[in-house]
């Protein structure tokens, strides 16, 4: 039995692991403190800043003096909670000491103990804690990493003058990652022996950080990220000349809860992190191959993008990115905003963009800017195919982390166009037109790639590559959810938004598709290129690199916790994610559905249905209009073949849209809820829910679906058409091929089916809808696999004698290999089991026709065309019948039928250009090449003609690329290495014309054509023995072709060899009457033989046909030979 395939909408599918950016939140929770805050009692005297004074003041109250044994340094006031403070200092002002006394800003002393079980191990921090009923006043605590260039003043005790000294500043660079031991900002203040562990303050007297290393160390050991790469040379020579401190947000998000909860400190306010593996092999060979094609673009609002060189000309380099990237506003409706852009280059380089060069395009969220550089760069190559459901992709960029914007490159897994729109919670839906299809659906702004990869803001602009390093689309949004507790004021790190659902990105046929317009011609372009396989080493690399990507686990916001639970269950870390969104739960934010939803997501993942309905469950508890938790929990529901409470689920998403005025209808959940009434077998309401989808938007995959349908329903017209129509509206969608071939089975339309099955094969080549031995030896038979489709046949003949399809196909493969006799009982076979078998008697029909049997091809032709009359295959084959009789207007009849009855039938579309190409019917004809390549671009003999019609033209560049071609896809093709040698000959290509011609012959030592040109060549070449010789043999193997006489005949007049010569003249002509040239050179021949009235008569015949055809320069030449004669 065949299945045809239904895509279900589902938010969550894809089981590809990302590697990925992490966002945190701006957000804090509010805490019941002890604490008394030394700024509350004073009062700025510069807006919010403070004087150096008063910074002194807070700074000297908050910092004490630690000893201990043989060590000692500084430490500062953390947190008081009844009569015990909390002091923070360095590990190694404690490092390998016993008892710890500490000295207060009054002088006095007190015993400290080191608190243990921090968390902070691997930290160069310690906490110290000692009781006092002493009031000592605190500095409030920075959540968050400063900017660069904030003043600060730092404070210590100084081992030499032993007293407290105070150091002004300013931050100069916050590291693009953490060093080991937690380092991370570098300021120019002049720390001293004694001062570690002592107050950074800002200028409005917050805490920031804690003093731990001074510039100009002894060794570099200290520059060193946690990730355990290390600065460049030049990169460790600037951060020597800074001292560096411990952020003191790196401890809130380090240590232990407990202590945070017991001291009631904040919550970091960290800035976004990412999780990161360092690539070796090939993968980081693809890392540097992108990095190289990315540029930053900065903008003058301090935001940032990403973009991709994609051409040179000359100094100018043209780089393509999102329209939002350089065209900043607040919504759609607003014009851009007035800031200037610069490129970072991938040296390091930065270029001012020229406004002028911005060009945008209506509609599409992608734009192209030029730079000017005396610098080489890299020119991207765009690769423009529809990738597979779960195919590695690559995105690439700059995302904005804070105050930095640091290269990033993530790994993940991508959608195949039409399941991928089906996966997105939007449902702003247009259609336009794209990758060359008309009424294309897509979501606003051109998007229509959807993958894992968790990306950021300021990554917008760059690549999703493929795993060769090309470029498939652009990436440029994110889907999200609002995550802001007014209460608490945490929110996600994107204006109150986390990332909850999938990237998008606009495919490179978008852009290739507007290039023109956006006035861009990209250098490296490969269309319908071969797609990658990756063998199973690199697979396994992919996973070992994706899963040593380490997401922080430190104390974090309900947001931050939200969105390390989605990282988590990218990475596939199913476990890791569930207990991220419990912290989230555990926090209560009012945004707690969103944690719930997050939950489900990876219980489903884990096939924990059940805990996962609970989950969605709870999810829409709290938010009963939470549309996608819906949708996710009637997706489970459905999972679960509990159809009813899936019913109620997606119709609860349905009513929610429908009330939610601010978005239109989403026609994902009607063909969701088409899905389920299906399997309830209420079939009026899934048609009806189906139609609407459709009537929402034109998608393919909701015809796709909708055919299914129909074709349930034996509504055969109805869903060929739908199959149709998917495919008009995407041409590349893999699942209508499949189920219009099932349909065609159904029909016994073997043919079509085989078309279709052919476009569906190469993605699932274990098809499981075919039909046992007999679909798989078909399916062997069109990927050549002669053995074993043969072997599939005489098992299904073994098993059913008399299935007449069967015989039908070994039929077919005995034809293929000119076994003739065999082939023909078998089609005699097929016909005898099945005498309505159209195919049979076609396929017997083409066998007659090669054996030059005319009538009793054409008959049974006829027979396949009045059993079948939609069997577009006969049409085509009587068509070419029609055509070797020279009956034009029956052969054009019956292609443009073939045509009708299958619009992506590449043979028919060829033969027609033929056709015209004949009857010189020039634009038709190069439309039917160009459509037949387009169906098929593997098509080399379309390629071959096409070659020879551009060759005609004298469109040289045109004809060698298509003569190429179609020698890659066919290396076996003798005559394409002919047609090229002799456009080489024609462009003084000499060796390579030889080299051509010479393979044409040991491809085809029977060639006449190959030895003819090269005779031709070698002529040219003035090697007369070696053309004479070729002329010969080309005679030899075919003694009616007429020009190798002719040429023949000219060698020999120049060689004034006049009976040799004269005797092919003869011949040419006697074998065309109407050769113009053979007249000529004859007339001419006789005038220096001395017989002027023969040549007379030969020179007024040519111009004489010279004029028929046109052709002014032959003519007026002859007429000048005539009257040098006739005087």
């Amino acid at each position: 039995m065949n299945r045809s395939i239904v895509i279900i909408s589902s938010l969550i599918l894809l089981h590809f692991p990302t590697f990925a950016l992490g966002n945190s939140s701006n957000s804090s929770r509010q805490v019941a403190s002890d604490n008394s805050y030394c700024v509350d009692k004073m009062e700025p005297e510069k807006g919010l800043d403070l004087s150096e004074k008063q910074l002194q003041t807070i700074a000297s109250q908050v910092t004490v003096k630690v000893t201990g044994d043989n060590n000692g340094g500084s430490g500062t006031l953390l947190a008081k909670r009844g009569n015990s403070y909390l002091v923070l200092t360095n590990s190694h002002v404690i490092r390998a000491v016993k008892t710890v006394r500490l000295q207060t800003s009054d002088g006095k002393t007190y015993p400290t103990k080191i608190v243990t079980n921090t968390k902070l191990e691997k930290l160069d921090l310690a906490l110290l804690e000692f009781q006092t009923n002493q009031n000592y006043c605190l500095a409030k605590v920075a959540e968050f990493l400063p900017s660069n260039d904030v003043s600060v003043i730092a404070a210590g005790f100084s081992a030499e003058k032993g007293a407290i000294v105070f150091r002004q500043g300013t931050v100069q660079q916050i590291s693009k990652q953490p060093f080991k031991e937690g380092y991370e900002i570098g300021y120019n203040s002049d720390i001293e022996q004694g001062m570690s562990g002592g107050a950074i303050i800002d200028k409005e007297g917050i805490l920031i950080g804690i003093n731990g290393r001074g510039a100009y160390p002894i060794l570099n050991t200290g520059y060193i990220y946690e990730d355990g790469s290390r600065p460049s040379v030049e990169e460790i020579k600037q951060m020597r000349k800074l001292s560096w401190g411990v952020p003191v947000s790196k401890a809130l998000a380090q240590v232990n809860e407990d202590i945070l909860t017991a001291y009631s400190l904040p919550l970091p306010k960290n800035s976004p992190t990412v999780p990161q593996a360092q690539l070796t092999g090939w993968l980081g060979e693809l890392e540097q191959k992108a990095k190289q094609i990315t540029v930053r673009i900065d903008s003058t609002s301090r935001a940032n993008g990403s973009g991709i060189i994609i051409a040179k000309d000359g100094n100018t380099y043209t780089v393509l990115t999102a329209d939002h990237v350089v065209c900043e506003r607040e919504d759609a409706t607003k014009p851009c905003g007035n800031n200037s852009y610069q490129i970072l280059a991938p040296d390091g380089k930065q270029y001012p963009v020229d406004q002028s060069t911005i060009k945008t395009e209506s509609g599409v969220d992608l734009a192209v800017v030029k730079f000017t550089s005396n610098a080489t760069y890299q020119v991207a190559t765009l690769a423009d195919y529809n990738p597979n459901t779960g195919d590695y992709i690559y995105t690439a960029g700059y995302p904005k982390l804070g105050n930095n914007s640091p290269w990033r490159f993530t790994i993940g897994g991508i959608f195949d166009k039409e399941t991928g729109l089906l996966t997105v919670k939007e449902s702003d839906f247009q259609s336009g037109s794209s990758s060359g299809s008309q009424n294309v659906s897509f979501l606003t702004g051109g998007y229509e790639l959807v993958y894992t990869s968790i990306t950021f803001g300021g990554m917008s602009g760059g690549p999703v590559l493929d795993s060769k390093g090309r470029v498939i689309g652009i990436h440029g949004q994110a889907e999200g959810e609002e995550a802001l507790d007014e209460k608490t004021e945490d929110s996600g790190s994107s204006g109150g938004k986390v990332q909850i659902g999938f990237s998008l990105g606009i495919p490179v046929s978008t852009f290739l598709g507007l290039a023109t317009r956006l006035g861009v011609k990209p250098q490296h372009v490969e269309n319908n290129p071969r797609r990658p396989q990756l063998n199973k080493q690199q697979l396994n690399s992919i996973k070992e690199a994706v899963l040593s990507a380490d997401v922080s686990k430190g104390n974090a916001t309900a947001a931050q916790w939200l969105e390390r639970g989605n990282q988590l269950w990218r990475l596939r870390q199913y476990t890791s994610a569930i207990t991220a969104f419990d912290q989230a739960i555990k926090l209560k934010p009012s945004f707690i559905y969103l944690a719930y939803y997050g939950k489900g997501v990876a219980l489903n993942f884990q096939g924990k249905y059940l805990e996962a309905v609970a989950a969605f469950e709870q999810a829409v508890r709290y938010k009963r209009d939470f549309a996608a938790a819906w949708q996710e929990q009637s997706r489970v529901h459905q999972v679960l073949n509990q159809l009813d409470k899936a019913l109620v689920a997606i119709d609860q998403a349905i009513q929610i849209q429908l009330q939610n005025r601010k978005h239109p209808e989403n026609p994902n959940l009607y063909n969701k809820k088409y899905t389920i009434l299906n399997d309830l077998k209420r079939y009026p309401e899934a048609e009806a829910a189906i139609t609407k989808a459709i009537a929402l938007s034109s998608r393919a995959a909701y015809y796709n679906n909708r055919g299914f349908f129909y074709k349930e329903q034996k509504k055969w017209e109805l869903a060929l058409d739908d199959y149709n129509q998917a495919l008009r509206l995407n041409p590349k969608y893999i699942l209508a091929y499949n189920n219009r071939g099932n349909l065609y089975v159904d029909q016994k339309k073997w043919d079509l089916a085989l078309a279709d099955f052919n476009q569906a094969i190469q993605f699932n080549p274990q098809d499981p809808l075919a039909y046992a031995y007999y679909n798989r030896g078909r399916l062997y038979h069109n990927l050549e696999k002669w053995e074993l489709a043969l072997a599939d046949y005489n098992q299904a003949i073994q098993i059913n004698p008399k299935y007449a399809d069967t015989y039908n196909n070994r039929g077919n493969l005995y034809h293929n290999h000119k076994k003739w006799e065999l082939a023909l009982s078998d089609y005699n076979k097929a016909i005898q089991f099945n005498p309505k078998l159209a195919l049979a008697y076609n396929n017997r029909g083409v066998l007659y026709r090669s054996q030059k049997k005319w009538e009793l091809a054409l008959s049974d032709y006829n027979k396949a065309i009045q059993f079948n009359p939609k069997l577009a295959l006969a049409y085509n084959n009587r068509g070419m019948l029609y055509k070797d009789k020279q009956k034009w207007e029956l052969a054009l009849s019956d292609y443009n039928k073939a045509i009708q009855f299958n619009p992506q039938y590449a043979d028919a579309y060829y033969n027609r250009g033929i056709l015209y190409a004949e009857q010189q019917k020039s634009d038709l004809a190069l439309a039917d090449f160009n459509q037949a390549i387009d169906i098929n671009p593997q098509y080399a003999d379309a390629y071959y003609n096409r070659g020879i019609f551009y060759y005609k033209q004298q469109k040289w560049e045109l004809a060698l690329s298509d003569f190429n071609k179609a020698i890659q896809l066919n290396p076996e093709d003798a005559d394409a290495y002919t047609k090229r040698g002799n456009l080489y000959t024609n462009q003084q290509k000499w060796d390579l014309a030889l080299a051509d011609f010479n393979k044409a012959i040991q491809l085809h030592p029977e060639s006449a054509n190959a030895y003819y040109n090269r005779g031709v060549f070698y002529r040219s070449q003035q090697k007369w023995e070696l053309a004479l010789a070729d002329y010969n043999k080309a005679i030899q193997l075919n003694p009616n072709l007429t020009e190798a006489y002719l040429n023949r005949g000219v060698l020999y007049s120049k060689q004034t060899k006049w009976e040799l010569a004269l005797a092919d003249y003869n011949k040419a002509i006697q074998l065309n009457p109407t050769l113009t040239e053979a007249y000529a050179n004859r007339g001419v021949l006789y005038a220096n033989m001395g017989d002027k009235q023969r040549a007379i008569q030969d020179l007024q015949q040519a111009a004489k046909l010279f004029q028929a055809q046109n052709n002014s320069a032959g003519y007026e030449k002859v007429m000048s030979i005539l009257k040098q004669l006739q005087h």
